[in-house]
């Protein structure tokens, strides 16, 4: 298969006591000492409060993307040659062309799990066990010729590698397929690799900021694949080079998050405020946090991840970025009077955003969490994918002159199909004592035998683009459950109507709300939410104010090459009295398609139409989300 051009735009033995550990901080000291013995890994560790339900099926809206990937980019990449080429015969033609097998690998096994397929699956063995086969006795396994690599201290390029960024992708994938398909094989390498990292960046050794971009920002991510390979063999030595890199990242001037956070310093000065990055390292402190208890560790990320909700992402959910100072490059943090609808959002940053959210989520319990990765879910990363199932957009804005779609295996197009298999096994979930309903795409979800029923929920409908889905129990016997329901973002209220009778819901602290029934076998719940149409406003860096309209969930586009009507529309909403059915008007009947259509009222604009963000730009024209209030 042809390929086409590759790019990134910018750009060991144990010890005995804690005694004889004085590098490792007091507060692992006193868990460890505290669990007699007991590897955290074992359970010591901070449980968390949800635990996600893979569905049997999904459908609808979800269930189509996640079979286009499958079906067309999941071959394509898997049977290119340049997926293991750096591997077994190095150097890569790319610096971090490494990272794309990994981030396959992961896509491919939660594919193959969902969605067994003999072809598939063997593909996906045959991968893993090509990348096992090109190890180095010294444990390593990446793309550089050996004067090249992150063990080789001489190295004047070290500041620009992305050796270790590649073995973060290669312990995650690696693992991610062990905890699926049981491979002794795999666990070995994880484990050479981790005891090379150990000998090359633990006490010391060399400090991991020496190598790889942004004052190190890009090889720190390399700390949730050191705690899951601790999480995966319980060797404690794992964890005590995870706590150290983490220190290292806190000691360094040019990063230090946890301090940044607490000064008010905000997300832009940490390794330059490199979004992908920065988001990724979050998540090895989520998962510090998870075996460890210091909640220094869960507050820096939550607090990160605040940070950027609140002034980094757009209403369509992506995490946005710009190139504010000379040192930064379009994929940074920038201060927000930097906002404007044409800066980028890699699709990487997409990814791990929805990685990130995800992850509080079954941390916390919160629903907060899950709202942000439904919001950029059902926008801005199903926007990145092309509906031929192949082509994936590096970057996307909410104003672009194209979607910018192509077949290039680049590093947004291996992490976008992650984002989708991963956010497929969170629509449901299991915390204290109730059933999560985490979202309302089409979807069997099994019971867990811990909420005392047996059979499943089956969920119908065509949520997001109408506002109500329906829920059927399908149990073995009438059982006594409590389901808590999310508020989807955007939705203003919601009711459940069962056998024609209204249910009373009870709000709950972590932000559901909570329905506690009998239920009787085929008994189903018919849930109706309020979509609002809203207008939402945000002034850019040239100083315009512009506006954009959400109907429930979805935020609204325009795509502009399919319409008569192309030149940019002022709209003069009153920002503080804006009410978009003044504007827009819903177009009925609805096309062949099913998607819900606005029309605008202005005059001179009526051929303008708003539909889904994530369902236009596929033929290669501009899409146009928001549009200036004034000028």
């Amino acid at each position: 298969m042809k390929r086409t051009s590759f790019r990134k735009r910018l750009d060991s033995d144990q010890l005995s006591s804690p005694a004889q550990r004085p590098w490792l901080s007091a507060g692992i000291c006193g868990v460890l000492a505290g669990c007699a013995g007991l590897s955290l890994a074992q359970g010591a560790g901070v449980p968390d409060q949800l635990a996600p339900m893979a569905p049997a099926t999904v459908g609808g809206f979800l269930g189509q993307r996640l079979d286009l990937w499958r079906t067309h980019r999941l071959p394509r990449v898997g049977e290119d040659a340049f997926l293991l080429q750096g591997f077994e015969r190095p150097p890569g033609q790319h610096v971090w062309q490494g990272e794309h097998v990994g981030k396959w690998i992961h896509a491919t096994t939660l594919a193959c799990v969902a969605a067994p397929d003999p072809k598939r699956q063997a593909l996906l063995h045959q991968t893993v066990a090509r990348l096992i086969a090109t190890q180095a006795p010294d444990g390593y396994l990446g793309t550089y010729l050996p004067a090249n690599r992150f063990d080789n201290p001489r190295d004047p390029k070290a500041r620009g590698s992305w050796d270790v960024w590649t073995h973060r992708y290669v312990l995650y994938g690696l693992l991610v397929y062990d905890r699926h398909f049981p491979d002794p094989n795999a666990v070995a390498a994880c484990v050479r690799i981790g005891d090379l990292l150990l000998r090359t960046f633990g006490p010391g050794a060399r400090a991991l900021n020496e190598v790889g971009t942004r004052a190190g920002l890009s090889s720190a991510t390399v700390l949730e694949s050191i705690v899951m390979l601790y999480e995966r063999t319980g060797e404690e030595r794992f964890l005590r080079l995870a706590e150290h890199l983490a220190e290292g990242v806190e000691r360094n001037p040019a990063l230090r998050p946890t301090d940044a956070m607490r000064e008010g310093l905000g997300v832009t000065v940490c390794g330059d405020g490199k979004a992908y990055q920065l988001m990724a390292v979050m998540l090895g402190y989520a998962e510090l946090y998870h075996h460890t208890r210091r909640r220094d560790y869960l507050e820096t990320a939550i607090k990160v991840w605040e940070q950027i909700r609140e002034h980094h992402t757009y209403v369509t959910g992506g995490p946005w970025s710009y190139a504010a100072v000379p040192a930064q490059n379009a994929e940074c943090f920038a201060p927000p009077s930097f906002f404007h609808p044409t800066n980028c959002v890699e699709t990487c940053s997409t990814t791990t955003w929805v990685q990130l959210s995800l992850r509080l989520w079954r941390q916390t319990g919160e629903a907060r969490f899950a709202t942000e990765a439904e919001r950029a879910m059902l926008n801005h990363l199903v926007g990145a994918q092309s509906p031929n199932g192949t082509d994936w957009a590096y970057h996307t804005m909410p104003n672009a002159p194209s979607r910018g779609y192509e077949s290039a295996i680049t590093c947004c197009a291996s992490s976008g199909p992650r984002a989708l298999e991963l956010y497929a096994r969170h629509l449901a979930a299991t915390g204290s004592g109730a059933l999560v309903v985490n979202s309302y795409l089409p979807a069997v979800v099994g019971l867990d035998s811990k909420l005392g029923a047996a059979g499943r929920f089956v969920i119908e409908g065509r949520y997001p683009f109408e506002p109500q889905a329906a829920l059927r129990g399908e149990l073995t016997q009438p059982a006594e459950l409590t389901l808590h329901f999310r508020l989807p973002a955007g939705v203003t209220a919601m009711d459940v109507v069962v056998g024609g009778q209204p249910q009373a819901l009870r709000p709950t602290p972590a932000g559901y709300l909570e329905l506690k029934r009998t239920w009787r076998p085929g008994e189903k719940a018919v849930v109706r939410f309020e979509f609002p149409l809203r207008a939402h406003f945000q002034t850019g860096r040239d100083g315009v104010r512009w506006v954009a309209f959400t109907w429930g969930p979805l935020t609204l586009a325009q795509d502009v090459v399919r319409q008569v009507d192309q030149p940019e529309v002022v709209l003069a909403l009153d920002e503080k009295n804006a009410d978009p059915a003044a504007w827009l008007r819903p177009v009925t009947p609805a096309r062949d398609d099913g998607l819900p259509r606005w029309r605008l009222t202005a005059a001179g604009h009526r051929n303008v139409i708003l539909q889904p963000y994530g369902s236009i730009g596929a033929s290669g024209g501009a899409v146009r989300t928001m549009f200036p209030n004034h000028r």
